[in-house]
């Protein structure tokens, strides 16, 4: 049989196995597409996408209710997508992309912080030029263990080394909206500083 590989594509216009394989790879890889980086988020709003994926010739199609469980459909992707990771970077292991990315997937996705960690450090030891990675790493620390010097540290380094990045510049601004309860106006001016932005003085509504 085949499958659709995307809610957004008629059920008709299914690819084979060999085309979802390649889809796979070209996600695990982010070659060719900005994909990989948007893959994360998809599967944070919920364990399936917001329609549902079925299968032709089995008697499933976009929409069926037949058959199969969507938690067991879920876990059967987020398997196949981390197994094709662990696969690519026992050939390259030194893939500062890949070793990103798959701290990506299991930050975002499998909220699996501990090894996430493993992984964005590993890559920025491969290429400690990465804003991204420094970004995300800096999320990480914030995020997993609230030290604020050190993310800060990381989030510094990002922004030095991607100054025109809208992800890290993104974060950071977030990061440092999160801990301005800390630090009162001298947070505020310096976001004014860096981003050309201040706080309002009075919600809006």
């Amino acid at each position: 049989g085949s499958r659709c590989i995307s809610a957004g594509i008629p059920e008709e216009e299914c690819a084979s196995e060999d085309e979802v394989d390649r889809e796979l790879r070209a996600l695990v890889t982010g070659n060719g597409s900005d994909r990989a980086a948007n893959f994360a988020p998809v599967w944070q709003e919920s364990s399936m996408p917001k329609e549902e994926i079925g299968f032709s010739g089995d008697g499933l199609a976009k929409g069926g209710k037949h058959g199969g469980s969507h938690g067991d459909d879920s876990f059967d992707h987020k398997s196949k997508i981390s197994d094709y990771y662990r696969g690519m970077l026992n050939l390259n292991p030194a893939d500062s992309l890949l070793l990103r990315n798959y701290g990506r997937f299991l930050h975002e996705v499998e909220k699996d912080t501990e090894r996430a960690e493993e992984y964005y450090g590993r890559a920025i030891l491969v290429s400690p030029g990465d804003g991204e990675v420094l970004s995300l790493y800096a999320k990480l620390i914030w995020e997993r263990h609230r030290d604020k010097s050190r993310a800060r540290s990381y989030f510094d380094r990002a922004m030095t080394a991607s100054p025109d990045d809208c992800m890290v510049l993104g974060s950071y601004a977030h990061f440092m909206w999160e801990t301005e309860e800390d630090d009162g106006d001298n947070e505020e001016d310096e976001l004014d500083d860096i981003f050309g932005i201040s706080a309002p003085l009075v919600p809006v509504f």
